[in-house]
């Protein structure tokens, strides 16, 4: 019963990153129309996936370099806005916590596989 717990926690981790590296990557795709979404949807999916796939197989190494990548996408997703918004600075003291949430996705990616690993 736990490991289906944490099957599910994976599956739900997963699903909450996607929208984010959908949104990064889809903003630097040089392709149009459908193209453009199928290529994205391709590489998020791929990035999360990667992830728990590396856990499974006994790659901690690569698990935590695809969650290091999330993180740094997810950090540009947080942080976009301020970015796009001339002479505007990111206050990482008033949004410590797009920080926060930029890295625990990735994290909880990975620790929620570590752990139906573990249990099966």
């Amino acid at each position: 019963m736990k490991y289906y717990l944490f099957l599910g926690l994976t599956i739900a981790s997963i699903i909450s990153q996607l929208p984010h590296a959908w949104y990064t990557f889809n903003s630097f795709s040089k392709l149009e129309g459908w193209l453009k979404n199928t290529q994205a949807v391709m590489f998020c999916g791929i990035l999360s996936v990667a992830i728990f796939g590396f856990v499974w197989i006994g790659k901690p190494k690569l698990a935590m370099i695809g969650a290091a990548i999330e993180i740094v996408i997810n950090l540009y997703y947080y942080s976009i806005h301020y970015w796009q918004r001339k002479g505007s600075k990111f206050d990482w003291r008033k949004n410590w916590i797009a920080v926060f949430f930029g890295i625990l996705l990735p994290a909880l990616i990975y620790i929620f596989s570590e752990q139906m690993i573990a249990l099966k």
